[in-house]
């Protein structure tokens, strides 16, 4: 049983926006085997893990540029996934702190040995992606659809909850494929 809890306004009280725990039962007893007390970690890289799982799967096989929205444990933790299952050459990242963005790229270039620029200009970042990834609560479009190119592939993992909106809806009418979570999506 996974618990993860978000309180998105937790870092401007010095805390993470996320922490959790993973409690294992036995299939067989129903006695508790482990508790996890994980801070999140598993859950992070379990949403990391499926961002890449989609990438392999719907993502082109030559997809060499990304750009990923946001510049929380999430952006970095689906840049690395995704290098893993497509030659990512180069990246971007763009947030609203542009210093924040600038700190993360500086970081990701380093540990994967690629280049990855801060970007200004979410617009041409999304138009010149081959896999575009955002990674934040926001609850207004960030992703418009007049900027996306055929032959990409959208990973949208900041929008997990009904008020989140990462994506202006028109982005859906020009997809080809639109795989959801769950129906309900």
């Amino acid at each position: 049983i996974k618990i993860s809890p978000g309180f998105f306004d937790n870092p401007k009280l010095g805390l993470p926006s996320t922490s959790g725990l993973m409690a294992l039962f036995s299939s067989k007893t129903g006695v508790l085997q482990a508790l996890l007390l994980d801070n999140g970690y598993l859950t992070d890289v379990r949403t990391a893990a499926a961002g890449a799982v989609a990438a392999r799967y719907m993502a082109r096989e030559d997809s060499i540029h990304a750009c990923v929205i946001g510049t929380g444990q999430q952006a970095r933790l689906q840049l690395k996934a995704l290098k893993l299952v497509r030659p990512i050459k180069s990246a971007m990242i763009w947030g609203r702190d542009g210093e924040k963005a600038k700190g993360v790229a500086s970081t990701l270039s380093q540990e994967l040995d690629i280049p990855v620029s801060a970007s200004i200009d979410v617009k041409k970042s999304i138009s010149n992606a081959d896999v575009v990834i955002t990674t934040t609560p926001s609850s207004n479009p960030i992703v418009m659809a007049d900027w996306l190119q055929s032959g990409q592939h959208i990973t949208a993992m900041g929008s997990d909850q009904a008020h989140k909106c990462e994506l202006e809806p028109a982005c859906l009418l020009r997809a080809d494929l639109y795989v959801p979570d769950r129906q309900s999506q």
